[in-house]
């Protein structure tokens, strides 16, 4: 046979199966990476969309703040025992005689609870919030437990109106600052209701027998899951404000509310 005559230029027709077995395992084996790369690439696609359903369904029921920038870790869960804090053996830190002492326990819990946002934070929130003046491209906020918080301080002073009197609530005394402080603490026993109304807590006290005094007892010193408030504070003294801030300064913005958010308030 000639060289001529023994040569067999390959097939152009992807339908003609007369190419070398080689070729064709090899064209096999080709098919087959390419349809596991697919179906790779379609898993993760899928785990990518399932992890957006559930970062969205989670951010649904948490501040937008955390959900929308890159400090949602400061929330985080834990377990926590409550203080019960009756006088047989259980006292707890806060139950002291109104003094310097105690002042500070409680200032300690929230008195630098107004912070400093980002622009780029402010402009995600549910509600619009001011510029600070002094301090450019910083918002003003304050989460909502140190709020609660000062409240419920506000509403100690007035149970002890001989340590406070500025704080006492007899309609008798009618001093300006009485005044401003009756309305301060009536607020502040409202809101503290509709807080805890709002994060209402499932925990469940239970009822135990009790054999030294023969009879049954509620037992409040049971396990919370609650949010762990050193990390609240920690974010909030990260963020403290570096200036007093100045409400009588208007400082306009660019930042627009989205319309579905307008009906909860500017």
């Amino acid at each position: 046979m000639s060289r001529a005559q023994g040569y067999q230029p390959l097939s152009t027709d992807p339908l003609d199966n007369s190419a070398p077995a080689k070729a064709t395992w090899t064209s096999k084996i080709s098919r087959r990476v390419l349809v596991g790369v697919v179906v790779v690439e379609t898993l993760a696609l899928l785990a990518i969309l399932a992890l957006l359903v559930r970062t969205s369904q989670t951010c649904a029921s948490a501040p937008v703040l955390y959900c929308t920038s890159k400090y949602s870790l400061a929330v985080e869960n834990e377990v926590h025992v409550y203080d019960v804090g009756f006088s047989d053996g259980d006292p707890s830190p806060f139950q002291i005689p109104s003094s310097p002492e105690l002042d500070k326990l409680w200032a300690d819990l929230y008195d630098f609870g107004v912070s400093r946002i980002t622009k780029d934070e402010a402009a995600r929130l549910p509600n619009k919030t001011q510029a600070i003046p002094g301090d450019p491209g910083h918002y003003v906020v304050e989460l909502e437990v140190f709020h609660n918080l000062h409240c419920l301080d506000r509403m100690r002073m007035a149970l002890d109106p001989d340590y406070y009197p500025d704080y006492r609530m007899s309609i008798s005394n009618t001093s300006s600052t009485s005044l401003k402080n009756r309305k301060h603490v009536l607020h502040c026993l409202d809101w503290i209701r509709q807080a805890l109304m709002c994060n209402a807590d499932t925990s469940v006290v239970v009822w135990q027998w009790d054999e030294s005094r023969n009879t049954t007892r509620v037992k409040g010193n049971i396990a919370h899951t609650c949010r762990n408030f050193e990390k609240l504070q920690d974010w909030a003294k990260e963020r403290i404000l570096i200036n007093e801030y100045d409400p009588t300064v208007n400082i306009e913005d660019d930042i627009v509310v989205p319309i579905i958010q307008k009906e909860f308030g500017r």
